[in-house]
């Protein structure tokens, strides 16, 4: 058979696949919509998610075994459709997307750097989607999708912003209240342990508030008391000759102090290092 027969092959199976994924993704699409008609989409997304990964399971059973040369994506005119503007319509055009994606991403070919990372740029696009229409932890699979895509690219930065952004739409679905307080306050001060750098305002926070109390109940200098609430952050200082109130404002600003350092350099270890 001639290379010409050979390539025509190999189009021919990828427009196949591109048919097969477009046809179980419509099916799919049908199920999401009869959920979020239903008003459970929210109770059902978890379950829902699992038949995606079977229809991706079982259109990976047909992926073609030999590699287009062109460098360009398989279903790159499925990730370039544009959206409907009938919702239902954009919700299944999204998810035809999604499933293309997560195949391609899962495949037996393996992808170029170049077409890693336009796959990550394609799955972060979906994922902002699925997040706009309600399908958080569509959402979150494509976020999370793309960080093991940056694991392989060894872009650590990159893996970080997205393994951020699947926490933060978990967040959004997070049922339990407790568990909710939790991931807030990780969110508000280290964004959920993937931006330590944001603790630092936390600190500089913690010792305006500290100098602030200090000037209320210690009544010496300004300048003292700026001098005192930063030696005490670091290097908790001796109370045995202050007053009970200087005591409480200087115990709990070494408390918070340990807290907060400690969990900053853990965090920054964790990204050096990893």
């Amino acid at each position: 058979m001639s290379s010409t027969t050979f390539s025509e092959a190999r189009e021919s199976g990828y427009a196949r696949l591109s048919r097969i994924v477009e046809q179980r993704a419509s099916r799919y699409a049908d199920d999401v919509e009869s959920a979020l008609n239903q008003g459970g989409l929210r109770d059902e997304e978890a379950t829902l998610l699992d038949e995606f990964e079977q229809y991706v399971s079982n259109v990976l059973n047909e992926y073609p075994s030999r590699r287009r040369k062109s460098h360009q994506l398989i279903f790159r005119t499925l990730y370039e459709r544009k959206p409907e503007t009938v919702p239902s319509e954009r919700r299944r055009t999204l998810l035809v997307a999604l499933m293309a994606a997560e195949v391609e991403a899962q495949g037996p070919l393996r992808l170029t750097m170049r077409q890693n990372k336009d796959l990550a740029e394609i799955l972060e696009r979906l994922g902002t989607d699925c997040a706009a229409e309600k399908l958080v932890l569509h959402a979150a699979e494509a976020f999370e999708r793309a960080a093991e895509i940056h694991l392989l690219t060894n872009d650590s930065l990159e893996r970080d912003r997205f393994l951020y952004l699947r926490t933060q739409a978990l967040h959004r679905v997070e049922r339990s209240w407790w568990r909710r307080i939790v991931m807030t306050v990780s969110a508000v001060t280290c964004g959920y342990g993937y931006r330590p750098y944001r603790l630092l305002g936390w600190v500089l926070f913690q010792l305006l508030v500290s100098w602030a109390a200090l000037l209320v109940v210690a009544h010496g200098t300004p300048q003292h008391d700026l001098y005192l609430a930063a030696v005490n952050y670091i290097n908790p200082a001796g109370t045995d000759e202050m007053g009970s109130r200087v005591k409480a404002v200087l115990v709990v600003e070494s408390y918070c102090g340990a807290l907060s350092l400690n969990v900053f350099f853990a965090l920054l270890v964790r990204r050096w290092f990893r």
